[in-house]
Parts: C-alpha cells; sequence; structure tokens
C-alpha cells in the first residue's frame, strides 16, 4: 500500500515546481512587455530577447498556473491521509496550514480565471496586466509560506528561515489566528465574492473583452504572442 505522507510529499512537489514556473514566467513576461513597450530606449538585444521569448513565457505561465492549481487540489486530498484526524483537527499549525493551502488555491484559481477570461488580451490593458502580475506574486508568496509552514511540520526546519529570521517572522506562530476571527475572514470572503459577482452583473462587466478592439488602441502595448520572425522596425 502506498504511503499518504510519501504521496502527500510528491504531489506537493508536484504543484510547487509548476507554480513557480507560473510564476517566474509570468514576472518575465511583464518585464518583456515592459521592454517592447519601452523600445526607443532600451537595448537592442533586449528588445529582440523579449520579442522572441514573451509568447513562450506567457504560455508556459498559464499552463503552469493550470496544472498547479489540479497539484493544490491533489495536494489537499493527500494532506488529508498524512496525518492522523486528531492531528488535522487539534494541531494549531496543522490547521493554519491547511488555512493558507486554501488561501493559495483560491488566489492561484484567480490567476487562472483572469487568464482564461481575458486570453493574452490582458497583456495589452496595463491596469489588468497589473491585476494579474500582482496576484501572482501574492500567490506566489502564500504558497512559499504554506510550503514553509509544511517544513516546519514534518522536518522541524525550512529553507526560507533565514528570510523569516531577517525580517522577524515566526511562521510557525505569527500565523495563529483565533477561532472567531478566522470565522470572520472566512465570512466577509464570502461575502466579498458575492458582491464582486454582483457588481459585474450590474455593470455587464462579464461581456467586457479585451483585445485589439480594446485596451490596444489606448495604450499601444502588444500581445505576447508567439513570434516566427521579429518586425525588422524592433530591432
Amino acid at each position: 500500500m502506498v504511503d499518504m505522507s510519501a504521496l502527500h510529499s510528491l504531489t506537493a512537489e508536484l504543484h510547487a515546481g509548476f507554480l513557480t514556473l507560473s510564476f517566474v514566467c509570468i514576472m518575465a513576461v511583464a518585464v518583456a512587455q515592459i521592454a517592447v513597450r519601452l523600445q526607443n530606449r532600451m537595448p537592442r538585444i533586449l528588445v529582440s530577447w523579449a520579442i522572441r521569448t514573451r509568447g513562450y513565457f506567457e504560455a508556459a505561465g498559464y499552463v503552469g498556473a493550470v496544472l498547479g492549481v489540479l497539484g493544490l487540489l491533489l495536494s489537499a486530498w493527500t494532506g488529508m491521509y498524512a496525518w492522523p484526524y486528531d492531528v488535522l483537527i487539534n494541531d494549531a499549525i496543522v490547521r493554519n496550514k491547511i488555512m493558507l493551502t486554501a488561501f493559495a488555491t483560491v488566489m492561484w484559481t484567480g490567476v487562472v480565471f483572469i487568464r482564461t477570461r481575458f486570453g493574452r488580451g490582458l497583456w495589452t490593458c496595463p491596469a489588468m496586466a497589473v491585476v494579474y502580475v500582482a496576484l501572482a506574486f501574492v500567490s506566489f508568496g502564500v504558497l512559499g509560506t504554506t510550503g514553509s509552514m509544511g517544513a516546519h511540520i514534518t522536518k522541524g526546519g525550512s529553507a526560507m528561515d533565514p528570510i523569516w529570521n531577517l525580517v522577524g517572522f515566526q511562521v510557525t506562530s505569527d500565523l495563529i489566528l483565533d477561532s472567531n476571527i478566522a470565522a470572520f475572514v472566512a465570512l466577509a470572503s464570502m461575502v466579498a465574492i458575492v458582491l464582486s459577482l454582483v457588481v459585474a452583473k450590474r455593470y455587464d462587466l462579464f461581456q467586457m473583452k479585451l483585445g485589439v478592439e480594446s485596451c490596444q488602441k489606448v495604450f499601444k502595448w502588444d500581445e505576447p504572442r508567439i513570434e516566427a520572425e521579429i518586425p525588422k522596425k524592433a530591432i
């Protein structure tokens, strides 16, 4: 029979790898987009590199996020069987790891939703691109904190401990929430989601499209496509 603790370690490595790939690629696209937008002020070799690679980074970031979210869900399922039930319920550190895992899953799902809903066109709209990149950044931070907490539970320490010590943060104690506060956060989150859906429905935001027909005409940002040939004017 397969040891669930070992299987949980495997699934945790999978989602961590996919989401790290996604984060790096999304940040690379952001840098490439800025380089292309400011190409008259940038070295030609940097602009050429940005145009050649941004489409691949963009696609890899999206695929990595999708697979990472699936890995997170699978990791959560294996985690339920990796420890005894009483530990899951009574250990404050384990409970907070579960909470952070849920937060990371929701936020990375948001990253996937934004990219799925708006496509590459989101990169032509600076405001949406900032939201997308910022959400990926925060999501990766929560994911890293979750992984660090998991390492403390299983190994008694984490590779990120030097960073926590530098900022004076105790990952195993500073994140422990009172049950009432945790319940309030959960309730407030659900209310915020409902209100967001109501506002989106009222202003017909579900029908909004981003792309050449909208943001690109105003802001002059290009979509990060996979280029077969670089336009001569860019180099």
